[in-house]
């Protein structure tokens, strides 16, 4: 009977045990993706810092000089993507499949027209700031104009972590909506960072596996 017993007190001491650390699962993801990086310097320094993470983007905002000012000035808020120097290329590599197949000469970043630039880079910055803790009420996301008065969507969603739903951690996923209210005609990208806030604004790391302008780049340069 004894014996019994204490199986049956191990056994509800397991159950317990394992609650607790399931509910402790959840609070560390959560919390864990809450968390904001601190950088002492605007935008513009925490990309020009990176290494060479950047030096793609980097080039572009030397041809785009309102938007480079604009990221370094420091009495003014703005929410920025950023785009690693993985997404250039493949922007350009695509870029250039439609030109070889077409028996056209290459073309590279320092190539693109100056306008074409500026437009599809001021996709990525909107006046003020927009976190996760903006976002996280806007279920299908949050219609937005960027600074050059485009409709873009920025979307806050959570992945799952150890077979949690929603448990992982927190992401935006930003939209170009292409002018149009259905969602199957817009091009979409997640971050892989989100939530650096620098002293003018908040900066949002894309993934690697973005194409820089959402994949409009080889259309505009091959009509």
């Amino acid at each position: 009977m004894m014996r019994r017993i204490y199986y049956i007190g191990c056994l509800l001491l397991c159950i317990l045990l394992g609650f607790t650390a399931c509910k402790k699962g959840n609070t560390y993801y959560e919390n864990y993706s809450l968390k904001y990086t601190e950088y002492k310097g605007t935008t513009l320094q925490f990309l020009e810092e990176q290494g060479s993470t950047y030096d793609s983007l980097l080039l572009v905002l030397e041809r785009v000089p309102d938007l480079r000012a604009k990221l370094g000035n420091v009495s003014e808020k703005t929410t920025f993507f950023a785009s690693t120097n993985n997404s250039f290329t493949n922007a350009i590599d695509a870029l250039n499949a439609v030109r070889q197949a077409s028996n056209r000469s290459k073309m590279y970043l320092e190539d693109i027209p100056k306008t074409i630039l500026d437009t599809l880079t001021y996709h990525y910055a909107f006046d003020g700031i927009y976190d996760t803790d903006a976002l996280r009420d806007f279920v299908e996301g949050k219609e937005v104009l960027s600074i050059d008065k485009y409709r873009m969507s920025i979307q806050y969603k959570v992945t799952s972590a150890s077979g949690i739903v929603g448990g992982g951690q927190q992401q935006l996923v930003l939209s170009d909506m292409n002018n149009s209210i259905f969602k199957r005609y817009w091009q979409e990208s997640n971050t892989s960072v989100v939530n650096i806030r620098t002293t003018n604004g908040m900066l949002h790391i894309l993934a690697p596996s973005h194409n820089f302008g959402f994949s409009k780049l080889a259309k505009l340069l091959n009509n």
